[in-house]
């Protein structure tokens, strides 16, 4: 008993040493939430306007009747529209932002352009959008009809337009926008990589340093007293990154360009996971940034709710991106407006150009970063177009080496039980169908372009990576960037039985490349100055990939070791590091 007594008294007097502490050294009593809404997110949707296979690819009859597809704008459409019903009826309000690369992808887009993606944009009515670099697909003309089309804001704030007045007057681009949600205005700046002058056909030079255009913007929404400023652009999740870090005014970055799949818990389906949603970035100032993205091709609809407190200061956030897998309902008129344009690509659907049993891989990951059947078979239809050109004289050729670069393929082919390969899968695979060259060039020159396709492995965004024919080649990434060609081999084309030669760097060698990669895309040079003019050929890339389809007929495309890859020893960089 005395024990007790003893105890409880420690117990009273220890309660009253806390409370005296607590009262001597109060804390911060929590922000009062001002406003608060929900922000409804994609990127990189590729065209995707119908629902897809779990790769983003078609979904096939079998796959729709078993349940097994996923996204398509018909499913973004009914979640958009039912978070803006729910605030309409009392609900928590919702922003819908977009940030950029409706375009390019599939057939669809291949056939409609820019009429089909700004009439399903305007069925799901962002709130705001960038332009992704696939918008400059075409140049600032392909991009001029895109942009009076669209009935919502389109931001970017790092463009220069002193030198482009059609897009200075065009309709609908800003620097930003204001919205009015839950009695607080609310900026959205845009931002696009200046990446997009090497990426597509643009040439002419708009895009200025994404951190310096949206500092600047920032001060200009603070100074008409908006305090809450959210980043929307597509430069990709590591800048995305230093955007949060290095604009002080920006509570919250939404991104995209690099697919990237942020998650909390294990992964939903096939994505791996690239980091936590959101992302938190520290400011200096100890301010902590939310960055985000959805992965793409409408798989995914990012959802995040912010609290801000009546200075604008974010105090709160949570979320998590929606995976639309066939439990989400698809909008009847989103459903309604494909079957305008069904027709047209039904007509390739039914176009059968040849046949295969095996899986044409397009994935990015495997493409980017070493040989893929599908860069084989591309490159291969690239030399037999030249070949049926028949300009080779005597010879069988007068160009036996093509390269197609990884990000010039927009999707693989999937087998079908009964193996046909349509029009649309061809449509789907080159949907840029860019115009092809031979360009006589040095063995100097064509070592210098492997050697930069050996480099993309140290780049944030390895699309460059180059895929080939006529041509064996062995990296070594142990060796540094410049000097990791160890082994190249040449296919002759002046010669009466095709066999491989080492590369010799004074011999010239004629190459067929695409019209992007002549004019320095990914930062290549497929050119010699003051050399020849390069050969325009007859056909384009969908024309010739399905001449070689057609012509073929059964195709097994492999893996043949064009491209040998030494890895890099981990042990041996840590200790050339320390050396």
């Amino acid at each position: 008993m005395k024990t007790y007594f003893t105890l409880t008294v420690l117990g009273l007097i220890l309660c009253c040493l806390l409370f005296g502490q607590l009262h001597a050294f109060p804390t911060k009593a929590p922000a009062e939430v001002a406003t608060e809404f929900i922000i409804l997110h994609n990127n990189d949707m590729h065209s995707r306007f119908e629902q897809t296979n779990a790769n983003s690819g078609k979904c096939s009859e079998e796959l729709a009747k078993e349940n097994k597809c996923y996204g398509g704008f018909a499913r973004v459409a009914h979640l958009v529209r039912k978070y803006r019903d729910e605030a309409k009826h009392g609900g928590m309000p919702v922003v819908y932002l977009n940030a950029g690369d409706t375009s390019a992808g599939t057939a669809w887009y291949f056939r409609f352009k820019d009429d089909i993606a700004t009439a399903f944009l305007n069925k799901l009515l962002p709130d705001a959008a960038s332009l992704g670099n696939h918008e400059f697909d075409s140049g600032v003309p392909g991009l001029l009809p895109f942009l009076d089309k669209v009935d919502f804001p389109i931001v970017a704030a790092n463009l220069d337009l002193s030198s482009s007045p059609k897009l200075r007057h065009s309709k609908h681009l800003q620097n930003s926008t204001v919205l009015e949600v839950n009695g607080a205005k609310v900026g959205v700046i845009g931002y696009i990589t200046p990446d997009t002058l090497d990426l597509t056909m643009t040439k002419e030079d708009l895009f200025t340093d994404e951190i310096e255009a949206i500092n600047r913007e920032a001060e200009n929404l603070k100074a008409q007293g908006i305090n809450i400023i959210i980043a929307l652009g597509h430069s990709g999740y590591e800048k995305d990154q230093e955007i949060a870090a290095k604009c002080p005014e920006v509570d919250l970055v939404i991104g995209g360009h690099t697919n990237t799949f942020l998650y909390n818990d294990q992964q939903p389906d096939t994505e791996s996971v690239d980091g936590p949603y959101p992302t938190l970035v520290n400011q200096t100032s100890g301010k902590q940034v939310p960055v985000v993205q959805a992965y793409a091709y409408t798989k995914y609809l990012g959802k995040l709710h912010v609290q801000f407190d009546k200075d604008g200061n974010l105090i709160k956030f949570d979320g998590t991106p929606i995976l639309l897998n066939s439990e989400v309902p698809r909008e009847s008129d989103v459903l309604e407006l494909l079957e305008v344009y069904r027709p047209e690509v039904a007509k390739l659907e039914n176009d059968v150009v040849g046949h295969s049993k095996v899986f044409i891989d397009g994935r990015r990951e495997i493409c980017n970063s070493r040989e893929c059947n599908l860069g084989n078979l591309v490159a291969d239809a690239m030399v037999h177009a030249r070949v049926m050109e028949d300009l080779g004289g005597t010879y069988w050729t007068d160009a036996a080496v093509a390269f197609v670069q990884a990000g010039g393929m927009r999707n693989g082919i999937e087998p079908r039980s009964d193996g046909t390969i349509t029009a649309k899968d061809v449509t789907s695979v080159l949907s840029h169908n860019n115009d092809l060259y031979v360009s006589k060039i040095s063995g100097k020159t064509l070592l210098a372009a492997l050697e930069h396709s050996a480099s993309m492995i140290d780049q944030k965004e390895p699309n460059g990576f180059l895929q080939m024919s006529g041509v064996h080649v062995t990296y070594d990434y142990n060796n540094p960037i410049g000097s990791r060609v160890v082994n190249a081999e040449i296919r002759c084309a002046a010669c009466t039985i095709p066999v491989y030669e080492p590369l010799d760097e004074d011999k010239h060698y004629n190459v067929i490349v695409s019209h992007f990669l002549l004019h320095n895309g990914d930062g290549y040079t497929f050119h010699e100055e003051n050399g020849s003019e390069p050969q325009h050929m007859k056909n384009k890339e969908v024309d010739v990939l399905t001449l070689y389809l057609r012509n073929h007929d059964f195709i097994y495309p492999g893996v043949e070791d064009r491209i040998t890859i030494i890895p890099r020893m981990e042990g041996e960089r840590r200790k050339r590091e320390h050396e």
